[in-house]
């Protein structure tokens, strides 16, 4: 079942052609890695899945709205992690009762029952990772797009945020994950390989490139 589907999407920054008749859909519990150098079209093919950005021409349809982790860390860094969880909640439209649940659970997966009370800037970059993340998926949306979630992170911390994107696929959630460490390819599903603004590759990772030498062939 897909539960995303990208049509002939294209979109222009003028003089700048940023996406050009980018085609793929996103299935069931699939991890698709989204691939390519700075300036490839990443963010600007995510940000139009995420409709925070229009196409000039193809459509774009998810199954509901999708749940987004932007580069930088989603979270409001004056705010304590209590108060974060509870505005982000609160914009998803989660009752009183669901909020508190999702706040427990939340709070104890990332040891953070503690840190309630603490404004977000204080925490690790770790922490804030995982943060963003769960807020990302606090009313459980079918659709989860990450743009690149370990950037910064330390190998552990890496391998955490790794761990969690796994779970959520296991749930049959349907994840795009935009990265640009090439080790992380191969945690995903499937890829998708941007060059220039267009899709130049597409299928699984042994398809695309089976090791880290074949896929540095698409970055040169």
């Amino acid at each position: 079942m897909n539960l995303a589907e990208i049509n002939n999407v294209s979109k222009t920054f003028p003089p700048v052609k940023a996406v050009r008749g980018v085609s793929f859909s996103l299935g069931e519990g699939e991890v698709m890695g989204l691939l390519g150098a700075n300036g490839a079209g990443k963010t600007t093919l995510i940000r139009m899945i995420c409709s925070l950005i229009p196409p000039d021409s193809g459509t774009v349809w998810t199954a509901g709205r999708p749940g987004y982790m932007c580069q930088s860390f989603s979270l409001v860094e004056e705010l304590s992690v209590h108060e974060n969880i509870r505005y982000y909640g609160t914009l998803m439209g989660l009752s009183r009762n669901e909020l508190a649940r999702r706040e427990e659970e939340i709070t104890e997966r990332l040891n953070l029952v503690q840190y309630r009370g603490t404004p977000v800037r204080a925490l690790s970059s770790g922490y804030r990772q995982g943060l963003s993340f769960s807020v990302a998926v606090i009313a459980d949306p079918k659709v989860l797009i990450l743009d690149e979630p370990t950037s910064g992170l330390d190998a552990v911390a890496r391998r955490k945020m790794w761990k969690m994107i796994h779970e959520r696929a296991s749930m049959g959630t349907g994840i795009i994950v935009s990265t640009h460490y090439l080790d992380e390819a191969y945690y995903c599903s499937s890829l998708s390989l941007l060059r220039e603004g267009q899709l130049i590759a597409r299928g699984t990772p042994k398809e695309v490139a089976p090791d880290e030498q074949s896929l540095l062939r698409y970055f040169r």
